[in-house]
């Protein structure tokens, strides 16, 4: 037996006592499903040709499909300031950003798009014969682990997507560093807001055993919470972190860093007397693929593993 046949085998095995053995089956079409804006949807037979239009399906497809299914993956998946599979990106698979011309030119039998893209666009491929599923963007952990297996099953890679989520769940017990006693943190940015519950920052912080010091104040519609310096003062984080870029300008991250360190009003603050104010990658700070492990490694070590 090859080496390839019997990881399969033993992923198989693991993935059966792991999970529902219903969840291994392949996908029955015409499948019904529920869309990302709460929609039910009809996708007649499995796709075969696929187009990704956000970073999670980037990221997901890469680990479900061989890159022959691929007929675009997104524009931003070479940008390094946003993506962490730049190193895995095939050859010959163009990266569209809603190009609807090319899109459809490149005839995929499905769309994968956010919820929050361009309806107008969408409604284009969608009137030009093309499936168009709409993915709610995921908060956490849970979140994208359902969200992983939804795709899995509308290309009926069902096996490869308990495979995606097992992996997951084991790197966090392997990689996050357990503590007896967490930490207070938040983050916080040069236009002066920070992220509250309703945020995947949150989710990241709390798998990291960090604690979100701002968790229970009011948001904003995006999530963010306006901070002043008097409020950081006040609530006295034992962690600050703070973005390692910034759009429009490659310098502002590190001034921004130079003038938190230096301002003697916040020199009181337990974050930046016990040096504990970290930089975060930006592609980090958004991610919510499976690469979500890596960014809850990159806080979790930051804080715990010295």
């Amino acid at each position: 037996m090859s080496w390839a046949s019997f990881k399969h085998i033993f992923y198989t095995f693991i993935l059966s006592i792991s999970f529902s053995p219903s969840l291994l089956a392949n996908t029955s079409y015409p499948l019904t499903i529920t869309d990302g804006l709460g929609r039910s949807m009809v996708i007649e037979k499995q796709p075969q040709r696929i187009s990704s239009k956000t970073l999670f399906t980037d990221a997901v497809l890469l680990d479900l499909v061989d890159d022959s299914a691929l007929s675009s993956l997104t524009d931003l998946a070479i940008n390094p300031n946003y993506s962490l599979i730049i190193e895995r990106l095939p050859k010959g698979v163009p990266l569209l950003g809603l190009n609807i011309e090319m899109i459809i030119a490149n005839r995929p039998d499905i769309v994968f798009a956010a919820n929050w893209t361009d309806p107008g666009k969408l409604t284009i491929l969608e009137n030009a014969g093309i499936t168009v599923f709409r993915l709610q963007a995921p908060n956490n952990l849970t979140d994208i682990e359902t969200e992983i297996l939804r795709v899995g099953k509308i290309v009926n890679k069902n096996a490869e997507a308990l495979k995606i989520v097992a992996t997951m769940r084991s790197r966090l017990k392997a990689d996050v560093v357990p503590v007896d006693h967490k930490l207070t943190g938040m983050d916080y940015n040069p236009w002066g807001t920070s992220s509250g519950k309703a945020s995947s920052w949150n989710g990241l912080l709390e798998q990291a055993h960090v604690v979100n010091i701002i968790k229970d104040y009011a948001t904003d519609k995006y999530g963010q919470v306006p901070i002043s310096k008097e409020m950081i003062i006040a609530l006295n984080p034992e962690v600050l972190f703070i973005p390692a870029w910034v759009y429009g300008d490659e310098n502002t991250a590190n001034k921004f860093r130079q003038t938190v360190l230096s301002d003697p009003s916040l020199q009181s603050v337990s974050a930046i007397k016990h040096n504990r104010v970290y930089q975060v990658p930006h592609a980090l700070r958004g991610v919510y693929s499976q690469y979500y492990v890596d960014a809850i490694r990159f806080i979790n070590h930051s804080v715990y593993k010295k």
